[in-house]
């Protein structure tokens, strides 16, 4: 395929599907990012329609694939967005000095005869919870996303319903009784 045949299905693309392109980049991006996304996402299907179009030329008339491309493009600009910092991590030997001086009670200072060690509540929790289950706790409890949000981020039906669940899962199998204390105390781990 030469460029101009590749601008021609370009341009057609463009036209019959620009509105469908920013529904699907505006479930997951608000306000001016979604002109910015919407501009390296059209720079995106150039660049796939140049790599795949003599290969794939019957994917480019599905509305289905087309939704998977710009999906995907827009779940690889959040995590761009989102890219956690590089973290320097201590050498083995203050590492190992740390281990051999502090237990799970030790980072509890303020802790009350009786109260429930939340350190090593946190740590069972983490045991309970897949990757998913754990970013949308996050999400809620750490940044404080409204469920709307969430729900468009992750791609979740009913939030709040399944974060209850996750709630009564962990308060049973953790043995806590009151999951918003932990939450309290524990805010800087979560």
């Amino acid at each position: 395929m030469d460029r101009q045949q590749i601008d021609i299905v370009f341009t057609e693309l463009m036209n019959r599907y620009r509105s469908f392109f920013l529904q699907q980049i505006r479930l997951k991006f608000e306000g001016e990012d979604v002109h910015d996304v919407f501009q390296e996402f059209s720079i995106h299907l150039y660049h796939v329609l140049v790599q795949k179009y003599s290969v794939e030329v019957d994917l480019f008339n599905t509305k289905s694939w087309l939704k998977a491309v710009v999906s995907n493009f827009c779940i690889s600009e959040l995590r761009k967005k989102h890219k956690k910092r590089k973290v320097n991590l201590l050498s083995e030997d203050k590492t190992t000095m740390i281990r051999a001086n502090f237990t799970d009670d030790s980072y509890n200072t303020d802790k009350v005869q009786g109260e429930p060690n939340y350190f090593g509540a946190m740590k069972s929790i983490l045991a309970i919870l897949n990757k998913r289950e754990a970013l949308m706790l996050k999400m809620k409890y750490y940044y404080g996303l409204p469920s709307a949000r969430i729900a468009r981020i992750l791609n979740v039906a009913h939030v709040d319903v399944t974060i209850g669940r996750l709630k009564q899962r962990i308060m049973r199998k953790g043995k806590i009784k009151d999951f918003d204390a932990l939450l309290a105390k524990m805010d800087w781990l979560v």
